[in-house]
């Protein structure tokens, strides 16, 4: 830990921090007895730890999801706590314990985009368990508003999910046993969030609803809006259930959709295949057509709104390169199916236990998908353009 963030950790929550500088800690790891851990990852080669019901070699044994991981961005196992102390960025400069993220090369404090964000990857409907080891002789650290947790879900269940709860306990599968009040496990509290400051908050990503006026990361607003959408969600000490969703993305697409369902776009790599930003969506299939919502500026260098969507028909993928004048990549809009959810784990001074539980279950949609989110690839013919993966950069 360089000097100067010795001195501003110490000047945020002063000898309350001590203890914490000087290595103390809570949550001590993931534990993967119930989990298949993925082996190394190449580089842009996607792998996954697969999580289980039970130890995975035991009868029976069934899975829900998993953590996906690509080098270079992340590694094997996906998932890791990291005991730093740190504090958050913004105006309320919390100071954290650590937090919970992806096994990237970033820290809990790290740039945006650097890879902090853990993605789980849900594969059907159910509960998926993930346990972590706790040190009971070190928790309760004053001055601490815990572990933020950098978690993204991923819906490949193959439905559009309605609901979701994030609830804390104890065991897997059949044995797991829910937190109780008081028993000192629960989300913190004291934990503040997003742009109204909440406990807890979920969004999709910027790139497709968000107003680039109030994210200094980005010049452009959200694809198809500039307000903020997710789903929202109730908190309380040992469970985040979601409540319903905000912003635009029900009115365009339903419930939460899963990977396999969202619609196609075309991609602009506008600052080349050595960098690690995302492409920019500059059109989408609409189910009948290609709607066009963005043009490139009269030098070139970056991508504006258009006033005024412009329409293709299926086949004239080339003709809006061409108009364009960039390059264009033809891929599924995945971050329709990814959701970003955002609080933090706080364990209390009167911790009983060695290991806990964060279980995710979800609650598929009871009406069949929208019309317009199927992939329609089918009958679109030869694009004439470079197929390949996006690379998956957490927001």
């Amino acid at each position: 830990m360089t000097d100067m963030r010795k001195i501003i950790l110490a000047t945020v929550c002063g000898a309350a921090l001590m203890p914490v500088a000087a290595g103390a800690t809570t949550i001590t790891g993931w534990n993967t007895d119930n989990v298949e851990v993925g082996p190394v990852s190449a580089d842009g080669v996607t792998e996954s730890s697969v999580i289980y019901d039970r130890a995975p070699a035991a009868a029976g044994a069934t899975s829900n999801g998993r953590i996906d991981y690509t080098a270079p961005e992340a590694n094997t196992p996906g998932m890791l706590v990291e005991d730093v102390p740190y504090v958050t960025g913004g105006q309320n400069g919390q100071v954290m314990s650590g937090c919970i993220r992806a096994s990237s090369t970033t820290t809990c404090d790290g740039d945006f985009q650097s890879g902090k964000r853990f993605k789980e990857v849900l594969t059907d409907t159910g509960a998926v368990d993930l346990v972590f080891d706790v040190d009971p002789s070190t928790a309760g650290v004053d001055g601490s508003f815990g572990y933020q947790v950098f978690h993204r879900l991923v819906n490949l269940t193959g439905q559009a999910i309605e609901s979701f709860t994030i609830e804390l306990g104890f065991g897997v599968g059949d044995t797991f046993t829910a937190s109780a009040t008081g028993d000192g496990l629960g989300f913190s509290a004291g934990f503040e969030t997003g742009p109204a400051d909440v406990n807890t908050f979920s969004q999709y990503p910027f790139g497709l609803f968000g107003d680039a006026s109030t994210n200094p990361n980005f010049t452009i607003d959200g694809f198809f809006d500039s307000a903020r959408t997710g789903l929202m969600l109730d908190f309380a000490e040992d469970v985040i259930a979601s409540n319903g969703m905000y912003g635009g993305y029900e009115a365009m697409f339903g419930d939460w959709l899963s990977q396999d369902a969202v619609p196609e776009g075309l991609f602009w790599d506008y600052d080349g295949p050595t960098e690690d930003a995302d492409p920019l969506l500059m059109a989408w299939f609409n189910g009948t057509q290609w709607e066009v919502r963005r043009e490139v500026n009269a030098a070139g260098d970056y991508a504006q709104a258009l006033t005024t969507s412009l329409f293709f028909d299926p086949g004239q993928e080339d003709e809006i390169a061409a108009l364009l004048g960039i390059d264009l990549t033809r891929d599924v809009i995945e971050d329709l199916a990814n959701l970003n959810v955002n609080y933090a784990i706080l364990l209390g001074d009167n911790v009983g236990f060695d290991q806990f539980t964060l279980r995710v279950n979800t609650v598929p949609a009871p009406i069949p998908l929208p019309a317009t989110a199927p992939l329609m690839a089918a009958g679109i013919g030869a694009l004439g353009l470079l197929f390949r993966r996006r690379r998956r950069a957490a927001a």
